[in-house]
């Protein structure tokens, strides 16, 4: 502490003093009156009562002897009236206390202090100030000043009451008691010397307590800090101990928990000037000043709506309030290429840092599964994290990675090498932008539908097998139900499978991706996440049957569903040998458990919408799967249907 503030503090106590002081000589003739009116017993009992009271309340401002007065109230009143009168009285005087201190005494000590230093002050003082106040309730001044004390520091009201309430009942019992045995055994000398000893427990109690949470003191236990009290500043690590021996050393364990919410909205017409959708997205986060945003979209996506760029610009002119477009819609690589490195991620760095994009802006993406993980990606690491709204446009990304967690840029070959768990600030699924898709593209997205159906729920995968034809030619109110439901079910795997940020070896979402992932690395991603995705369930699917897992027939049920969507389950590179001959699709397994960065888990099926989790998988039963495969895919050892 410096001297200035040393100083400071001397002035404060002085003060204080002459306050003290002041009331004595001023208001003690007046009081020493009161209170002998007070015991002369010639009110009745309401007034005594109500005196007691109104004595007790003014405690904190006035030099009242409490103890003399509670102690009469308990021979004059009795145990029960006695204890309500000294409650009611003391209760209110630490909340006419508390109220000088959060009202008065904040700003007079923070224009004398500084507020900075009056704030570090108070933080200190929320870690003990409930502890204090209660040890010094029946210490007389300390009892009025730590009332004081809790008000100026900003202690919450409730919890505040909370504890005086409590401490001053038991006080008030003691005394009320006290003074009930006096009238007994008629000797009130008796009974006012035992509770001067309710102060003199209540000072050592009082100095334990100090010497408890002193400094440099720690107590380490299972209790981990709560996130709405600040963190103790770190104790000093003592060196070595003299002569010789090892370093002490302390351990502290953080816990806490995050809350995160989004919202997922499916619209048709989202840039529309009549659609709400993502000016209440922009909304929900809005503040004291004027916000910024910035958008980018796929490249493909404008090319085949050369009108939408203005109409993002015009529906933020003219729909949104409170945040300004700070740039043209910008366009961005669709496809792999635009997470193939660090490339993209990097330009879009230097993008947000050029129009200031901080924390409570806007990075808005509009786009297919690449441009999202790659955007996201962006927004995820800069400045550690902006406000990312996701505009999914294919039905892959809108019925399954659109709405999820991550975020991920390849890395030398490896798919999604590099990445982020960041939820977004929101997901608006606009169908309208699925007319924009190739047909192969827009069908191949159904086979997460597929997938998410076969170990989360049969009957949704009931109505695929039912609306197979439909879906295949994009009926409307088909496909936006598969999109629909496909999404509720990926999110309900996210909010309630225990692992949203897989810090487990289990990708329980994952069913076919271990081939699929490798597939599109063998082909150079000329085959698309989707259609691997479909290579990879009916993979899978056999290969639980031969394990022993699935019964024989169900994956027939399988195939013929990918089928009746148009998807494929076959391509040339899942038979493809390395120069020693080893099926280069199994090299897959390990990188997929280098990926979850523990032991091999596996999901495969025990039944139609049934998933179970492996460990291993037999590269024997895995050739026998593929072969099944080829032999079913057809002459032209494609397999669509």
């Amino acid at each position: 502490m410096s001297v200035s503030l040393t100083l400071r503090w001397l002035v404060i106590l002085t003060m204080l003093s002459l306050c003290l002081a002041a009331a004595f000589l001023l208001l003690g003739d007046r009081t020493e009156a009161l209170v002998t009116d007070l015991l002369s017993g010639s009110h009745s009992a309401s007034g005594l009562w109500a005196l007691i009271v109104a004595a007790l309340a003014l405690d904190v401002v006035l030099p009242v002897p409490s103890s003399v007065v509670n102690v009469s109230a308990g021979t004059m009143l009795g145990v029960v009236a006695g204890t309500l009168a000294c409650w009611s009285g003391m209760t209110l005087s630490c909340l006419l206390g508390y109220w000088i201190g959060a009202t008065g005494g904040s700003r007079a000590l923070g224009g004398l202090l500084g507020k900075e230093y009056l704030q570090r002050s108070a933080q200190v003082s929320q870690r003990i100030a409930l502890g204090s106040v209660l040890v010094m309730r029946a210490v007389p001044v300390l009892a009025e000043t730590s009332t004081i004390a809790a008000g100026v520091a900003g202690l919450p009201l409730r919890k505040f009451f909370g504890v005086v309430a409590l401490a001053n009942l038991g006080i008030a019992a003691a005394y009320a008691s006290l003074g009930a045995l006096a009238l007994e055994v008629n000797s009130f000398l008796l009974a006012l010397c035992a509770a001067l000893a309710l102060p003199v427990a209540s000072l050592a109690g009082r100095a334990a307590y100090g010497r408890l949470h002193a400094p440099g003191s720690a107590m380490v236990g299972k209790g981990a800090l709560s996130r709405s009290e600040p963190a103790p500043e770190a104790a000093p690590v003592p060196q070595a101990i003299a002569g010789g021996g090892e370093p002490a050393t302390l351990t502290v364990t953080q816990a806490f928990s995050v809350d995160y919410e989004y919202r997922v909205v499916f619209t048709r017409g989202l840039f529309d000037p009549g659609n709400p959708a993502l000016r209440d997205a922009l909304a929900a986060g809005a503040g004291t000043r004027r916000q910024r945003c910035l958008v980018f979209v796929d490249r493909d996506l404008l090319a085949h709506l050369p009108t939408l760029s203005d109409a993002i610009g015009s529906y933020f002119r003219e729909r949104v309030e409170g945040v300004d477009l700070v740039a043209p819609p910008i366009a961005v690589a669709g496809g792999e290429a635009v997470k193939a490195g660090f490339e993209t991620v990097f330009e879009l760095y230097r993008l947000i840092l050029e129009h200031s994009i901080d924390r409570h802006s806007y990075v808005l993406a509009v786009g297919g599964g690449a441009v999202l993980d790659a955007v996201g990606m962006a927004a995820a690491t800069a400045h550690r994290g902006i406000r990312h709204i996701r505009v999914p446009t294919t039905v892959l990304s809108q019925n399954d990675s659109g709405v999820g967690v991550k975020n991920a840029v390849n890395f030398e070959g490896s798919k999604n090498f590099a990445g982020s768990f960041a939820p977004p600030w929101a997901v608006l699924n606009d169908f309208d932008l699925l007319e924009t898709l190739p047909a192969a593209t827009r069908r191949s997205g159904i086979s997460e539908a597929v997938k998410v159906s076969l170990i989360r729920d049969p009957d949704f995968f009931s109505w695929l097998e039912a609306n197979a034809t439909r879906l295949k030619h994009f009926e409307p109110e088909a496909e936006e139900y598969m999109i629909r439901r496909s999404a509720e079910l990926h999110m309900r795997q996210i909010a309630l499978g225990g692992d949203p940020f897989e810090r487990g070896s289990a990708r329980p979402l994952d069913f076919g991706h271990w081939s699929a992932h490798k597939l599109e690395g063998l082909t150079h991603y000329e085959v698309s996440h989707g259609d691997a995705v479909a290579m990879g369930i009916a993979l899978d699917a056999r290969y639980s049957v031969l394990a022993g897992l699935l019964a024989p027939g169900l994956e027939e049920r399988v195939l013929a569903v990918l089928r009746a969507l148009g998807l494929p389950i076959w391509h040339d590179a899942l038979a493809g040998r390395d120069a020693d001959g080893r099926l280069e699709i199994l090299v897959g397994l390990e990188e997929f458990r280098e990926h979850l960065g523990g032991e091999l888990t596996v999901t495969l099926l025990a039944g139609l919408g049934v998933g179970v989790e492996v460990n291993e998988m037999r590269p024997d039963l895995v050739a026998e799967a593929l072969a099944w495969l080829a032999a079913r895919a057809g002459a032209d050892g494609r397999g669509r249907g």
